[in-house]
């Protein structure tokens, strides 16, 4: 039930148009670098309506002592779990993803699948999506982390779809690479070709996040979001930083006079 503030609070808002949970576009990845039960707990008080998912970054799910009670942490606040995909390449290095998938499976739990680092065999990466896709979601990432995509970007993602991939991730050093501009090309292109429901843009950086709410609209998917940043990007969103104040405010009511409460008087 919301108290009386927030209730005034819903009245001063505009509507911009942003898809409310269970959201098919629009979604919020946050990367989890670390916070333990109770920093998922203070996000789900605050901001868990506008966090769709909840990335281990990296392979640290292998050295996180508490992983159990954090998946737990991120279901109850109604934000699923989702396993990096370093963890994935470690495991493939090593001859043991027979082993994450199983853990996948038992544990009903997403995984984002790359080879930004590792040398996968083409044939085998889309073997695996496959196989990881009949146990949950597969956010499959395209693109390198150290060297660019080995590969035609379309052709990449079309065969990682049809391998069973439910999302692509692009990886944010090759949408905008530290110190150059964003690869503005590069994105329209991809969502010229498939939308922007299926792409998900990772967007550690805030120049990358606000490019791209001014680019698509509120409903852009977008990964690596700091947890403490989960906020700061819905309000880029929903036009309430300077960032894209403006930008929504020419959609809404711009220039109009606002009505005087009853029995106020200026």
């Amino acid at each position: 039930m919301k108290g009386l503030t927030e209730d005034i609070l819903d009245g001063l808002l505009d509507p911009v148009g942003r898809m409310q949970k269970p959201r098919l576009s629009g979604i919020t990845i946050a990367l989890d670098r670390g916070v333990g039960v109770r920093a998922i707990e203070d996000l789900a008080s605050v901001a868990g309506p506008y966090c769709d998912y909840a990335k281990i970054a990296w392979a640290s799910a292998l050295i996180t002592r508490n992983l159990d009670e954090k998946l737990e942490a991120y279901r109850r606040a109604d934000i699923d779990p989702l396993l990096g995909g370093t963890l994935f390449e470690y495991c493939y290095l090593r001859g043991r993803v027979g082993r994450l998938l199983e853990l996948c499976r038992r544990r009903k739990i997403h995984i984002e699948i790359s080879d930004g680092v590792a040398e996968i065999p083409r044939a085998d990466k889309l073997r695996w999506i496959e196989a990881f896709a009949a146990t949950g979601e597969v956010f499959s990432e395209v693109g390198g982390k150290i060297a660019p995509a080995r590969g035609e970007w379309t052709q990449l993602v079309r065969e990682e779809l049809a391998a069973g991939a439910a999302r692509i991730v692009v990886e944010g050093r090759e949408i905008g690479p530290a110190g150059k501009e964003i690869r503005a090309d590069l994105v329209h292109d991809l969502v010229d070709s498939f939308g922007t429901e299926v792409l998900v843009f990772e967007a550690l950086e805030r120049y990358q996040q606000v490019w791209l709410v001014k680019q698509f609209g509120p409903n852009v998917n977008l990964g690596n979001i700091p947890l403490s940043d989960v906020l700061t990007v819905e309000a880029f969103r929903q036009g309430l930083k300077e960032h894209t104040l403006l930008d929504t405010a020419r959609a809404a009511t711009l220039g109009e006079p606002s009505p005087v409460p009853a029995g106020v008087t200026l």
